[in-house]
């Protein structure tokens, strides 16, 4: 299905939702339902609460998608609603606390590039692989919001800066200042290990 053709249905979709149609919500959970959870699994790190945040989601979709206006695409608003969602779902869980300052990172605070080791050859390229994404996740997981958010949003999800500002309902500076800030606080947690391995 091509973009603007996608585009059509949800313009569709959006009015059968706004008509109070029953089954135009079953038709987004079979159209968007796979990213919704996507985001909601990569916010929260957690399959129930996940599960959870998707429900909390579609209540919200279903008792505000008369606010929807159509001045961007409906995933990104679905995104923002959705975000939002685990969001107060970490608040009510007390999962929501500073691990990481960034505030206080400079802009001019660059750290030097690490290229990872060539490891095409080595037989343990597998299991050096696994370790590194381990590690990813656990920097990513110490991330202060909204940072952690914001990178999971852009480098995971792959969404770009004016949606991921839609989605969080900031600008798109504010993005890209806290996707910066966000990358610095990574490699900076990640840079012994890195270092060790060259």
């Amino acid at each position: 299905m091509t973009t603007a053709l996608s585009q059509l249905d949800d313009v569709a979709l959006v009015e059968r939702l706004k008509a109070r149609d029953k089954e135009a919500l079953e038709e987004l959970v079979r159209r968007h339902g796979s990213k919704i959870y996507g985001v909601a699994l990569q916010i929260t790190r957690d399959q129930h609460e996940a599960e959870e945040v998707v429900q909390d989601a579609l209540v919200n979709i279903w008792n505000k998608i008369e606010f929807f206006e159509g001045r961007s695409a409906l995933t990104s608003w679905l995104y923002r609603v959705t975000a939002n969602a685990a969001l107060m779902k970490l608040r009510r869980n007390k999962k929501f606390e500073q691990n990481v300052s960034l505030d206080a990172t400079r802009e001019e605070d660059e750290l030097p590039v690490i290229e990872l080791p060539d490891t095409k050859s080595v037989p343990t390229r597998t299991l050096t692989q696994a370790e590194l994404g381990e590690r990813m996740r656990a920097a990513i997981d110490a991330l202060a919001e909204p940072y952690r958010t914001t990178v999971l949003l852009a480098d995971v999800e792959e969404m770009s800066m004016e949606e991921i500002a839609e989605a969080m309902g900031v600008t798109v500076p504010a993005v890209k200042s806290r996707l910066h800030r966000a990358r610095l606080a990574l490699r900076k947690a990640l840079l012994p290990y890195l270092r060790g391995r060259v």
